[in-house]
């Protein structure tokens, strides 16, 4: 029985300018700019109600912040 055999991967052409070692140098920068874009959507959605109840509800450690404990009677509206 023959032995398998195995081409190595060369590198190719960069597809749109990018290649491996584009795409891993700058992977931690990218991450950062998405952890704080998530955040900012946070904070700016957080004054909506359906977000509120859609997406904040689901993490725990928020979800008490945005407890509504007033009762009926002393909401003006």
């Amino acid at each position: 029985m023959p032995a398998p055999r195995f081409q190595p991967l060369k590198p190719g052409r960069p597809i749109l300018g990018f290649n491996p070692q584009v795409v891993l140098r700058a992977l931690p920068v990218v991450s950062l700019w998405g952890f704080a874009g998530v955040g900012a959507l946070a904070v700016v959605g957080s004054a909506i109600p359906r977000f509120q109840r859609d997406v904040l509800d689901l993490v725990p450690v928020v979800r008490k912040y945005y407890v509504d404990d007033v009762p009926d009677s002393d909401k003006p509206f």
